[in-house]
């Protein structure tokens, strides 16, 4: 996973990973959860892989973060290795990033 661009309030991720729809679903159904406000702005394009996040920066704490830096580290290694074969994975750790957000 690559990140083309950020700062403060606006990051942009470009990687295979996010050409298969049910990830891609897996991760907005996520960043649009009820429990997540700081989220304002998804856009998506499923031909390049890329996705554009912007966020209300003050309201995504660096402790939080911080507390899934390992699970998102995973994540970028997943997606750089991408596979069908690997998709499960992908999906589970997606789901554990979730889970410690909330």
């Amino acid at each position: 996973m690559i990140v083309t661009s950020f700062f403060p309030g606006r990051i942009r991720l470009r990687a295979n990973i996010f050409k298969d729809s049910e990830i891609y679903e897996k991760a907005l159904s996520i960043l649009k959860s009820e429990d997540n406000d700081s989220i304002t702005n998804i856009q998506h394009n499923p031909i390049t892989g890329s996705v554009l996040i912007e966020y209300i920066p003050e309201k995504v704490p660096m402790e939080k973060i911080n507390s899934i830096k390992e699970k998102l580290l995973q994540l970028s290694y997943a997606a750089e290795h991408y596979s069908i074969e690997k998709k499960q994975n992908i999906l589970l750790l997606i789901e554990e990033i979730g889970k410690s957000f909330n």
